[in-house]
């Protein structure tokens, strides 16, 4: 058989137990007796070792059987748990993770040295790898028997409590004892007057089944019937209690015709007239719903079955999408023009299975965010460790599932703030227990939809920004003039400059300025803001994220004769910037809505559009850091489904344009980025503001 097809598939799955490995290790730091966590890790380990033997990866197999070699003597007792097989573990994990990227870059030197720091603890160098084929399972069948065994079954010494015992061990099993004609004018004690109906769901075949009962065939009736069998046809029901009787011998067909002309339950009619025994009747009701439940169990492990796809089919899948889409929007607009009922009733339905088809695609694409959250709780451990601190990882909200893509987007900028609270943030445990707080700090990781937005939070319970630092530090590089007057928010945002930072000197961690302008950069690349909030009790970071990049609903806007989107989750309203609305500002570039001050910026002067404007402006009201700000345009011409082109290596640094459109006559509208418009023209603001006030001082000298 040809296993190079399956090598991507068990790269997968290896790399998915080695991170179940690595946070049980992390886990097991807390709960070193743990049974459950150290079973976890050595099915984990012996799965590697057992499919990469059989896959062909048998320098992965031959390592990782020394790996499964010491957590099997965790696991009987034998090896206690300590901090040096946890680190040596991780350590054989990292380097299975590198065998699996690309044997040929891993020395045999790196293996055999990692494998004599596992033999330190083993009492003898393990067997070689045993390879191992993994069987398919066998299909479960469902068994009707009838046991009636011999009368002088006790006398012969035959104790039927274990045969019972081993018919439960060999699968689900329902047994009932069918009590017989006792003789009571001469019953004797030493004979046996019952016998048994059994119900077993098993994987054994017929013969094994029958082997059970090899030591008491001897005088015994033993009928064994397959009822159900895994893999064949059903519809989740199961015969009907009638029918049931009438296969095991209990009544006859005429009879049960005579039952069900009654109009009561056939059981207990039956039961009435004498026609079966009570228990004969249990007996049936009981295989019913035991076969009943056999099927149900399979239905719904059917339904919780997955199949894997590569990333890259669903991305063309969102591509095809996308096109269909366009052409929708294309047929919509061509059926409006020619004013032709059909034409549009088959336009709008199309429309609907077009939305579907999108919605079911987006779907596909989500993922938990549970993976990625837990992806850090080694990195937590491991930089905690190596800053001397004692640091724990909580996480909510992990069901909270979002693009698979825009997950992968994430990892760098969640390590990044990560690493600052641990580094700068949770403070020393001496320093800790001062202030009296616990002497453990705490990273919190926690998702939450909001709209068409996911908000991910990293709070961490340390000291806070020091904004007194940040200014001073600022002020020392000349990013801030001596005497300027900056607010709170103004001075936190001052960490995401390039190559900021207040760290006193370089360390493997911090000091090279190189992390929150990351963040903000491929935040801002998603769409997406980063908000802060500090305190002396700790520090926020709020990154609010689009659940999806490929597909989003947008407002359709015109500035002279340019289209342009913004995305509809940043909208709050729009309103019309009349006269008496402009009043409200005098003459500055804000207004007063129902009491609520925005200020605005006109696209229209951003973009230097040379037309003239339109008698009554329209304003489109978004937040930006937990602020309202108003983007004013000619005109807004309704909602509209967008998808997200990219513009090419031309528009990589305008940073206010995210991408463009197909629009349903062909023309092409640029999607703009609110949050990066908003920062710019606040930038610009500021400086502005900063220039003029040192000319009035240096006017004032």
């Amino acid at each position: 058989m040809d296993t190079s097809k399956f090598a991507d598939t068990y790269r997968d799955e290896a790399v998915e137990l080695l991170e179940k490995i690595e946070r049980s290790l992390v886990a097991l730091e807390s709960a070193p007796t743990d049974a459950e966590i150290i079973n976890g890790i050595f099915r984990s380990l012996h799965t590697i070792k057992g499919s990469g033997a059989m896959f062909g990866f048998t320098r992965i197999s031959g390592f990782a059987h020394e790996f499964e070699a010491l957590f099997d003597l965790v696991r009987k007792g034998t090896l206690a748990v300590s901090k040096e097989i946890i680190d040596i573990t991780l350590a054989a994990s990292d380097h299975i993770r590198a065998l699996l990227a690309d044997e040929t870059s891993v020395t045999e030197d790196a293996t055999a040295r990692l494998t004599s720091q596992i033999a330190k603890f083993l009492p003898m160098k393990a067997a070689a790898p045993v390879i191992e084929k993994k069987a398919p399972a066998a299909a479960l069948r469902t068994y009707r028997i009838r046991f009636k065994p011999a009368q002088d079954i006790f006398l012969r010494g035959v104790n039927l409590i274990p045969l019972f015992n081993e018919l439960r061990a060999a699968g689900s099993a329902f047994i009932s004892a069918v009590p017989g004609s006792v003789p009571l004018d001469e019953i004797d004690p030493e004979k046996c007057y019952t016998s048994w109906n059994i119900i077993l769901t098993t994987s054994k075949d017929e013969n094994a089944v029958r082997d059970i009962f090899i030591f008491v065939e001897n005088g015994s009736e033993i009928k064994i019937e397959c009822i159900d069998e895994e893999g064949s046809f059903d519809d989740g029901d199961y015969k009907r209690i009638g029918d049931i009787l009438i296969e095991r011998g209990d009544i006859t067909r005429e009879e049960l015709a005579d039952l069900l002309a009654e109009h009561k339950k056939l059981g207990e009619r039956a039961v009435e007239e004498g026609i079966a025994e009570a228990h004969q009747v249990e007996a049936a009701a009981a295989e019913q719903a035991h076969v009943r439940k056999m099927r149900e169990e399979r239905r719904s492990e059917m339904a919780r079955a997955t199949i894997r796809v590569r990333s890259e089919k669903l991305d063309h899948l969102m591509n095809l999408v996308g096109e269909l889409v366009t052409l929708q929007a294309q047929l919509g607009q061509t059926a409006l023009s020619r004013d032709d009922l059909d034409l549009i009733s088959m336009a709008e339905s199309f429309e609907r299975v077009i939305v579907d088809l999108r919605d079911t695609s987006m779907v596909m694409r989500m993922v938990p965010i549970d993976e990625l959250f837990k992806g850090f709780i080694r990195p937590v451990r491991d930089l905690s460790h190596e800053l001397g601190k004692e640091v724990e990882l909580a996480m909510f909200g992990t069901e909270t599932e979002l693009d698979k893509t825009v997950i992968e987007s994430l990892k760098d900028p969640l390590m990044h703030i990560i690493r600052n609270s641990i580094d700068h943030g949770i403070e020393p445990q001496e320093l800790r227990t001062a202030l009296g707080k616990a002497p453990k700090g705490t990273i919190t990781l926690s998702a939450e939809h909001q709209g068409a937005h996911v908000v991910i939070t990293v709070a961490d319970d340390g000291a806070g920004l020091n904004r007194q630092r940040i200014l001073t530090k600022a002020i020392e590089r000349g990013i801030v003039k001596e005497g300027a007057e900056l607010s709170g928010r103004e001075i936190q945002e001052l960490i995401f400059l390039p190559g900021f930072s207040t760290a006193e000197k370089t360390t493997n961690v911090s000091g090279r300025g190189v992390g929150m302008d990351v963040v903000k950069r491929n935040v801002e690349k998603l769409r997406g803001s980063v908000e802060i909030e500090s305190s002396t009790s700790g520090t926020k970071m709020l990154l609010r994220i689009p659940l999806t990049l490929a597909i989003v609903d947008g407002l359709l806007a015109r500035i002279g004769t340019d289209f342009y989107v913004l995305n509809l989750s940043n909208a709050d309203e729009c309103v019309d910037l009349t006269e008496e609305i402009l009043s409200t500002g005098n003459g500055s570039d804000v207004i007063n809505i129902r009491g609520d001050i925005i200020p605005y910026i006109r696209l229209r002067d951003m973009f230097k559009v040379e037309s003239e404007r339109t008698a009554v402006e329209r304003m489109v009201i978004t937040h930006h850091n937990g602020e309202r700000v108003g983007l004013v345009v000619d005109d807004v011409l309704g909602q509209h489904q967008t998808v997200i082109k990219s513009l090419g290596r031309a528009f990589k640094g305008v940073g206010e344009v995210s991408g463009a459109t197909i629009l349903g006559d062909g023309s092409i509208a640029l999607i703009l980025d609110a949050n990066a418009i908003i920062s710019r023209q606040m930038r610009f603001r500021a400086e502005t503001m900063r220039s003029d006030k040192g000319e009035r001082t240096a006017e004032s000298r």
